[in-house]
């Protein structure tokens, strides 16, 4: 792009952030104080001097929600000095390269989950965390979302015990407006739901609990009154399964069976009751209950209400054929996909470029716009427009960053001269979302990663002596040796060769992998790879394999090379109403269509039974031209009819 083409094309929020990007710059650098009037002629030249004290003092404020504290530390005969306060760099000598690829490469799961309330503030402290954006060595991110305000709001009342005044659309589309106090919130299948008491004429309802759905929530007020969480209150019992949202109507009976999901058994069993091999849960949707029993690969016992909706749905999956996909509006998804990569605000923009200015610390230090891309979750084209915004940050100023041109469309840090990018700690918002997520992946309060971490990024003055504290960790040396090794080898390209001990059996089989992805679930790590000896995709428990080696990237003579993302087999589906989206988690689905209530999209097969048995629960909610598939969800309704 052309000099004046560039210009012209940057926004007010670009330009924003430019400019607090070079003060960025300019104050971690500078050896001693830098006077007003320095300040206002290098950065703020366009200003008269009452306009440049308050849009400098505005400014100021923006990079405290960064992390940098730029303060007054005295005057000269005509002017206030200003220093960066040391305590905003981050120390990142306790956290190892590695360490901070495996908390990349850990995290992306939840970064990419919409149920993580924290997920855009994780991807702000995974990209001043993990300083490799010269190749594609960390997570590799969808399209960023745009951050939701009303989200923002509620987290913020949950922290600071303050009532919220929300206007809320239940399911049936009714609108109503309340006065709440949200106790906590949790994550279910792609949506953030809080637990709040109702509050009328001021007084908190402490034993009236609702369960909101937080993007039903139009628009939300956090307000001057407090509450107390009562001591007793545990988000967990609010937790609910999918059938279980709304007032119980009746209780099922489920039964095991040999093809039960043992993922989906762990979650019934911690809502349930046994009795027998029976268990006894509690069903607000009767025929979310039976579609979730098919999937799960259960029978519906009891009562006759869930028995009949179980029959119905096997027999409609019993009879399923080819279906050619509907013909929908595909541009509103090709939109839908530019809103979500499109231009941020200017603090967004800035928080950004922040993190990308801190990998710059060291001679070598390279930027790419694919590696910015992958791991910011936005598009080459924007990523370039960062660069560039880093790149013009400081010109004439005396603190320009010496970047040479790379490869791959990149820059590069060349010999200093005493400018460098400083890694700044995490904010508040980004260390929370950090710890909340080292939670989510079951990391104990003792773990020394987590304490590893804060330590080196962890904002001043946040103090958790817990994580500090350098004890045995949760996890085993063994297992957290085995994830950091999967996720270099994820990040590098690499296979992996280790000793594998499957269920019943009592000696380790030998296998040679291209892992994909690492992911936990019910407390339990596992590891996605390419199986070069069975040549498919397989799941391994991570507790489970020993002797783990990196390997060549490259396969042995004679076995199938790992299928990429890009060449994985993909299955069209169409669902035809919304109700499957909110039953049900569906990996990796990409919308490509959508019209009304139908919506056509795309999803990976790996075979097996899981999808279509997900599937044959939806049957007549779903349908797909797929042979293959259409065969095996005949298979599961037929196994069981009757």
């Amino acid at each position: 792009m052309a000099d004046e083409e560039y210009m012209t094309s940057l926004t007010s929020d670009d330009e924003q952030a430019r400019r607090l990007c070079a003060l960025a710059i300019a104050f971690s650098n500078a050896e001693s104080p830098i006077s007003s009037q320095e300040v206002h002629a290098a950065h703020y030249a366009e200003l008269s001097d009452d306009s440049f004290r308050r849009k400098f003092s505005r400014d100021r404020e923006k990079l405290v929600e960064c992390g940098l504290v730029i303060r007054q530390v005295g005057l000269d005969a005509r002017d206030a000095l200003w220093q960066a306060d040391v305590s905003s760099f981050a120390d990142g000598s306790s956290l190892s390269a590695d360490d901070a690829l495996m908390l990349d490469v850990l995290c992306t799961q939840l970064v990419e989950d919409p149920a993580f309330a924290w997920r855009d503030e994780l991807r702000l402290a995974l990209a001043k965390v993990d300083h490799a954006f010269g190749a594609l060595t960390a997570a590799r991110l969808s399209p960023a979302h745009q951050a939701n305000g009303t989200l923002q709001t509620l987290l913020s009342c949950v922290e600071h015990s303050r009532l919220a005044a929300v206007t809320y659309v239940d399911a049936k589309g009714a609108r109503s407006e309340r006065t709440v106090a949200p106790y906590g919130h949790f994550g279910l299948r792609g949506n953030v739901y809080f637990v709040c008491a109702q509050v009328s004429e001021g007084t908190v309802e402490s034993d009236n609990l609702r369960t909101l759905r937080a993007d039903r929530v139009e628009r939300a007020k956090q307000l001057a009154g407090r509450f107390e969480l009562p001591e007793d209150f545990c988000i967990d019992d609010h937790v609910l399964l999918p059938f279980q949202i709304g007032a119980a109507t009746c209780t099922g009976l489920l039964e095991p069976t040999a093809e039960t999901d043992a993922d989906m058994l762990a979650d019934l069993d911690r809502r349930a009751q046994r009795r027998g091999e029976l268990r006894e849960v509690s069903v607000s949707d009767v025929e979310a209950a039976a579609r979730w029993c098919i999937a799960a690969g259960m029978r519906a016992v009891a009562p006759e209400a869930l028995v009949s909706a179980y029959q119905a749905a096997l027999a409609s999956a019993a009879v399923a054929v080819p279906t050619p996909q509907p013909q929908v509006n595909r541009s509103t998804a090709r939109a839908s996909l530019r809103g979500r990569r499109g231009r941020k605000g200017g603090m967004s923009e800035l928080r950004e470029l922040m993190a990308l200015v801190g990998s710059l610390k060291d001679e070598g230090a390279t930027l790419t716009p694919a590696a910015v891309a992958a791991r910011l979750g936005t598009s080459e084209e924007r990523a370039s427009l960062l660069i560039n915004l880093i790149l013009t940050a400081c010109v004439d100023t005396g603190y320009q960053l010496p970047l040479a041109l790379a490869e791959n469309d990149g820059v590069a840090l060349s010999r200093s001269q005493g400018v460098t990018g400083r890694p700044v700690r995490l904010t508040q918002a980004e260390a929370r979302a950090l710890l909340a997520a080292l939670d989510e992946l079951g990391f104990a309060d003792n773990d020394p990663l987590r304490a590893n971490v804060l330590e080196a990024f962890g904002p001043s003055g946040l103090t958790e002596q817990a994580a500090r504290a350098r004890v045995t960790a949760a996890l085993s040396l063994e297992q957290n040796e085995t994830l950091e090794a999967c996720s270099r080898a994820i990040s590098a390209g690499s296979s992996l060769s280790f000793a594998y001990r499957p269920v019943g059996h009592d000696q380790a089989l030998k296998r040679h992998v291209a892992p994909q992805a690492i992911r936990r679930a019910n407390e339990l790590w596992y590891l996605d790879a390419y199986d070069f000896d069975r040549r498919a995709l397989r799941t391994f428990r991570v507790d489970r394999m020993d002797d783990v080696r990196i390997s060549s990237a490259t396969p042995v003579s004679g076995q199938t090379p790992a299928p990429s993302s890009r060449t994985e087999r993909l299955v069209e589906v169409a669902f035809r109403n919304r109700t499957a989206f909110d039953l049900f988690e569906w990996p990796r689905l990409e919308v490509t269509g959508e019209q009304d209530e139908c919506v056509v999209a795309r999803l990976p097969y790996y075979g097996g039974m899981w999808l279509p048995r997900r599937l044959a629960a939806c049957a007549g909610l779903v349908t797909t031209p797929d042979e293959e598939l259409v065969a095996l969800i005949r298979k599961v309704g037929e196994q069981r009819w009757g």
